[in-house]
């Protein structure tokens, strides 16, 4: 896949988005199967400073036209090289799931490319990279294995997906596209970050582990913090979205703040 293949830049951030006067841009990526509009609802819930940035990955919503990626090295290749130009102001990336091991590695490969690096890294849902994970691939599985690997490992498939077989069958094969791409990735050494990073996880998320959380202080020389929410592997998305995103606020508040100084 050569550079620039997919076009331009509103095709990864949607002019949209864009705040005028904005002093700090958050680049929100999101889990498998997962578009942009997942993050459309936080919108309202930022500083008024901050734009956000829910990066349209292909294969999905606005993108649909276009093949998903399988490899994670080819697709942050790309969506740095797009983005590049976006690290124009003080930038932080916010990524859940398979988005947090793109948000390590796109804050890599915008330093390699000469960016600045981002003034905090929000990774949520997700163990250090360089952790191998036990668990079984679930992306070749069957039909039926597949959703039931599904439900015991994340939760499942929201039920009105489940219940509309045109929606179950135009959403499966993202989802395993996406967890090719994550259950294929593998980690490459790098030097260290040096910005804050901040993990989060759901208390009862049965894909992470506490000692795979704290090892993402190994990744920056900078400050480190993890907060747990209740809730599962989706917990973002329950009851403690509000108290979640309150402290994103803060924190991005902080960080524009210390920036501008």
């Amino acid at each position: 896949m050569t550079a620039g293949e997919y076009g331009t830049r509103e095709r990864w951030i949607s002019s949209r988005d864009r705040v005028q006067g904005a002093t700090l841009r958050l680049f929100c990526l999101p889990h498998a199967g997962a578009g942009a509009s997942a993050y459309q609802t936080w919108k309202r819930e930022m500083p008024p400073s901050v734009e956000l940035c829910p990066v349209r990955l292909p294969g999905r919503e606005m993108r649909l036209r276009e093949s998903p990626y399988s490899n994670s090295r080819l697709l942050v290749q790309e969506m740095s090289e797009m983005l590049l130009a976006d690290c124009d102001i003080p930038y932080a990336i916010f990524g859940h799931s398979m988005g947090a091991v793109l948000a390590y590695e796109l804050a890599q490969a915008l330093r390699e490319r000469g960016a600045p690096e981002p003034v905090g890294l929000f990774l949520s849902g997700r163990v250090a990279p360089h952790l191998e994970l036990s668990a079984k691939p679930l992306h070749g599985l069957a039909h039926d294995r597949f959703l039931a690997a599904l439900e015991a490992r994340y939760g499942g498939l929201p039920r009105e997906v489940l219940e509309d077989q045109e929606m179950l069958d135009f959403y499966l094969p993202i989802l395993r596209a996406d967890l090719r791409l994550i259950e294929t990735y593998r980690y490459d050494s790098k030097p260290a970050l040096n910005c804050p990073v901040l993990v989060t996880a759901g208390t009862e998320d049965t894909s992470v582990w506490m000692d795979g959380l704290e090892a993402w202080k190994e990744h920056t020389s900078g400050p480190f913090e993890l907060k747990t929410y209740p809730g599962g592997h989706f917990y973002l998305s329950g009851e403690a979205r509000k108290p979640l995103l309150s402290m994103l606020h803060d924190r991005l508040t902080t960080l524009d703040r210390m920036t501008h100084m």
